[in-house]
């Protein structure tokens, strides 16, 4: 009997491990408990039709706002999922996909799947339920319209956030300025060490606030979405012109799309950085450049972006007979811990010089800067994993030279030792030769 008794008690201790086990394995912790008051680690919430629009698809959108709807189609917001960079990164082991998701679809119409919670508390175990209002077309808009513009009021009912307002304009609008204009900084202004070797950082809100001595009226939409003078809507509609923004989304010129950078100019894309000057001293060059006009360190946003500079020395033939490179950017030591390791960046207005000596015989001497999103050794990583990456992008991060845009030449400037005379080539001209780079 006894016997029986330690078999029953045995028996009844493992079925309440392996219970407790399971409720452990089970436990759900909300986002908001595992990381507090970050407005990134949740969706926009589903948001119903819009009255006089219907679906907040940026394809409705641009029924009546075509101009803005077709300059969006070229920018780096509407590419932000099918960005290739982006999928190789999000089918590794170690990503938190729905997280990541946050920034690139961030509305909940464009989730097949909603975030409940975290198992166990794990980014990499999130609890997620289907979502009845999923829209598989919005999916594939990215940062749409809706993103920044539309919003749901007391009573559910969707609205449209404006910097300007209508009464008889065919929807709702509420107009509030800087809450449009401060949307920015929800995914490019986040640092969070999410785990020991992940780690979101994004500054580019924090270094504009450090820059506001010498630019006090310069926000996000000041450099990033130009000024132009228009109707909101299309011409059937007959409203009047008025002061409008460019919805091309201009960035650090790499467009995400060989076929996009003479976009990048017609959105108003203007580099930040600029070639001072240039000045012999006997057998030595010097040349003095700039972070003129961004109003934040150059390159910024993503950590691994850097600027490649290069003076590269030809002779009276005009062979090449010298290449020099300087790199500036962050140096990052991403495992077994993120750790920041270095940082030259250009901060705003500041000004530098870089001095070389002369060849003897050289003739003349070419500056180029170029602004590298992509270095070789992560395309070739890249590369080497595209099985891992989901149709339809899987082919293209085989091939990425064929469709992604490593990075872009910025500046050209040639020097005649002999005339001492400088001749500067156009960003159209420069931005043509990048578009011919594709496959290279």
């Amino acid at each position: 009997m006894r016997r029986y008794f330690f078999i029953a008690f045995f028996c009844f201790i493992c079925i309440f491990i392996i219970a407790y086990f399971f409720y452990l394995q089970n436990q759900i912790v909300s986002v908001d408990t595992l990381i507090p008051n970050q407005v990134w680690t949740k969706t926009i919430p589903n948001l119903a039709p819009l009255k006089g629009v219907g679906l907040v698809r940026a394809e409705n959108c641009g029924k009546c706002h075509s101009q803005i709807y077709e300059e969006w189609k070229t920018s780096t917001h509407a590419n932000a999922l099918s960005d290739l960079q982006f999928q190789s990164e999000l089918a590794k082991e170690s990503s938190p996909a729905w997280l990541c998701l946050n920034c690139h679809i961030p509305v909940g119409n464009q989730r097949e799947f909603l975030v409940e919670g975290l198992r166990q508390g794990n980014i990499h175990l999130p609890k997620e339920i289907a979502n009845p209002q999923f829209d598989p077309v919005m999916k594939a808009e990215a940062v749409t319209c809706a993103t920044c513009h539309v919003r749901s009021d007391e009573n559910g009912e969707s609205y449209v956030l404006g910097a300007n307002g209508k009464t008889d304009a065919m929807h709702p609008v509420k107009v509030n300025k800087e809450a449009l204009r401060k949307r920015c900084y929800d995914c490019h202004n986040q640092t969070y060490t999410l785990e020991a070797s992940l780690v979101c950082y994004f500054q580019t809100g924090k270094e504009l606030q450090e820059a506001k001595k010498y630019f006090p009226e310069k926000d996000c939409v000041s450099c990033h979405m130009p000024t132009k003078y228009r109707s909101f809507v299309k011409k059937e509609l007959g409203k009047s012109a008025k002061e409008s923004h460019i919805h091309g989304f201009v960035g650090g010129g790499i467009p995400k799309q060989f076929s996009l950078y003479s976009h990048q100019l017609k959105n108003g894309y203007q580099p930040g950085f600029r070639l001072l000057g240039w000045q012999r001293d006997g057998n030595k060059i010097q040349i003095t450049y700039k972070n003129e006009s961004a109003g934040h360190y150059i390159p910024s946003g993503d950590p691994e972006r850097f600027f490649k500079l290069e003076m590269v020395f030809f002779d009276s033939s005009n062979v090449e007979i010298q290449k020099v490179e300087k790199r500036i950017g962050q140096i990052w030591e991403w495992s077994p811990v993120a750790k920041l390791k270095s940082d030259n960046r250009l901060k705003p207005k500041e000004t530098r010089s870089w001095q070389e000596e002369i060849p003897k015989e050289a003739k003349k001497i070419i500056f180029r800067l170029t602004h590298v999103r992509l270095s070789d050794q992560t395309r070739k990583y890249m590369e080497a994993t595209f099985e891992n990456v989901p149709d339809p992008y899987k082919i293209k991060v085989k091939n990425m030279k064929e469709y992604y845009p490593q990075s872009s030449n910025i500046v050209e400037s040639e020097w005649d030792l002999e005339s001492q005379k400088r001749k500067d080539k156009s960003l159209e001209s420069i931005f043509l030769e990048n578009e011919k780079r594709r496959g290279e």
